[in-house]
């Protein structure tokens, strides 16, 4: 468990979390505002929106979002220390898992192949083939509105994303049982470890060159995942996870790793560890990012 300075610390040296606290700042925003979940989501969506690898200044946002943060340390210390936001950090909540889908796969009967992994592809992507796996994301706590989880917010355009499926897609609420092996990113140091454990060095060609290029993010190699599945049922970005990992570089003994490709608070499965996949109304258009209620 991290303490709340350590949290601080997290923040002021993560690109992500900084650009959320200096965007929320010029927006007048108070520690009380951002102990709404909408309110956090929204203006860490913002953030994410500015940082965008394909911005062509994404660097420079970067840059600026860490020189800037120290004006309003004030308010990051009272944010990551009010209790109320206790869900930034959450282990895997288990009852509250929402999936939402454009691919045909059963949740409730899946398992990822060996033969799909060794791919440039999903190093680059930093995820398995979308096809041979699931993703779901913790139900928010907000009033009725279309955008209730990361996922939501993903569909709705609210952060940068490949992601553009044809409606209608397909959702569920999703129960984890209790003996589902989770593996949780709450920092950018989990991320650095989950891949050095479990990639594969030696097939490792350097980073992508257009991202390089365009973002000046060298996102290092990333986990072979049906070597991750042997040991880990799924693995949970945290929210707080979400905003200290995401373009922030980790290098130890001439290794650097970035995460780069996740846009939400989500679990990747890696197979089916599930106790209950209840079906709920498909989704027929994307959310709308302002209806956070």
């Amino acid at each position: 468990m991290l303490s709340a300075q350590e949290r601080i610390d997290l923040v002021i040296g993560s690109p992500t979390a900084a650009a959320m606290f200096v965007c929320a700042d010029a927006a007048g925003l108070t520690a009380e505002d951002l102990a709404d979940p909408a309110i956090a989501m929204a203006v860490a969506s913002t953030a994410m929106r500015k940082l965008n690898p394909w911005s062509g200044g994404a660097a420079y946002e970067r840059a600026a979002a860490l020189d800037n943060v120290k004006g309003v340390e004030g308010l990051v210390a009272a944010v990551v220390s009010d209790t109320r936001n206790a869900w930034w950090w959450l282990e895997l909540e288990r009852d509250r898992q929402l999936w939402v889908s454009d691919i045909t796969l059963d949740p409730a009967a899946f398992e990822l192949p060996v033969s799909a992994e060794h791919q440039r592809w999903t190093i680059y992507a930093q995820h398995p083939n979308y096809a041979n796996c699931i993703d779901t994301s913790t139900e928010l706590d907000v009033a009725p509105a279309q955008v209730h989880s990361g996922l939501h917010n993903e569909l709705a355009g609210a952060v940068p994303t490949d992601w553009y499926p044809n409606f209608p897609l397909r959702q569920a609420r999703i129960t984890v049982a209790d003996d589902a092996r989770v593996y949780e990113i709450h920092q950018p140091q989990a991320w650095h470890e989950l891949t050095l454990r479990y990639a594969d060095l030696a097939e490792y060609e350097g980073p992508d060159a257009n991202l390089l290029s365009s973002a000046g993010i060298d996102h290092g190699p990333a986990p072979i995942w049906h070597r991750v599945a042997a040991d880990w049922d799924g693995v949970h970005l945290s929210f707080f996870g979400l905003l200290t990992t995401l373009y922030t570089p980790i290098t130890q003994d001439g290794i650097t790793t970035t995460l780069w490709a996740w846009s939400s608070e989500r679990t990747l499965w890696l197979g089916n560890a599930f106790d209950a996949v209840n079906y709920l109304e498909p989704l027929t258009e994307a959310p709308d990012p302002d209806s956070f209620g």
